[in-house]
């Protein structure tokens, strides 16, 4: 079934509701997927991801996939570094696909509009994420983008006893 055409644009204030829906869900289905569990991430407020938003954003910001109806269907945040040394790194943190539209080609147009912006970011060199080692897909879809992996972390994060090791990968602008 083919998606409808997307809007990707910058969030504002606004969305910061639509956002933590988004990723409450993504908490919630994905916990291997996140360093933070449902139950802290859903506790916290809209308003705690206003940090996210930068504007302009050469520092921080969250862009977002919407159908026509103007649901949000995915999101990718960047975070850059703030320490001089590191400014020419930033990282991306906390891609998510609404569960219902993966395999939509969501992920794809969301990367290719990161990389748009990231790319007209002053002094930006690298793009900077972890990845569930065993989410095939998702690294499948990192390395399309142009990520490569140059490392593992093992029992990255642990989830009732048992470890998730995460895939680390850079993009060179």
């Amino acid at each position: 079934m083919p998606l409808p055409p997307l809007t990707i644009r910058l969030l504002g204030p606004a969305d910061l509701p639509a956002y933590k829906a988004l990723r409450d869900i993504g908490l919630r289905h994905d916990p291997e997927a996140f360093t933070t569990d449902f139950n802290a991430g859903s506790a916290l407020p809209a308003a705690a991801y206003a940090t996210r938003l930068g504007q302009p954003p050469e520092d921080h910001f969250i862009l977002g996939a919407f159908d026509p109806a103007g649901a949000m269907l995915g999101a990718v945040v960047c975070e850059r570094e703030s320490r001089l040394k590191k400014r020419h790194e930033a990282a991306l943190v906390g891609m998510i696909i609404a569960p219902e539209v993966r395999s939509h080609g969501i992920g794809k147009a969301l990367l290719a509009a990161f990389d748009q912006l990231v790319r007209q970011l002053p002094g930006l060199e690298q793009v900077v994420l972890s990845v569930t080692a065993s989410n095939a897909r998702a690294v499948a879809l990192y390395e399309h983008a142009g990520f490569v992996r140059y490392g593992l972390l093992p029992r990255a994060i642990k989830i009732d006893g048992r470890y998730h090791d995460k895939a680390l990968m850079v993009k060179v602008l």
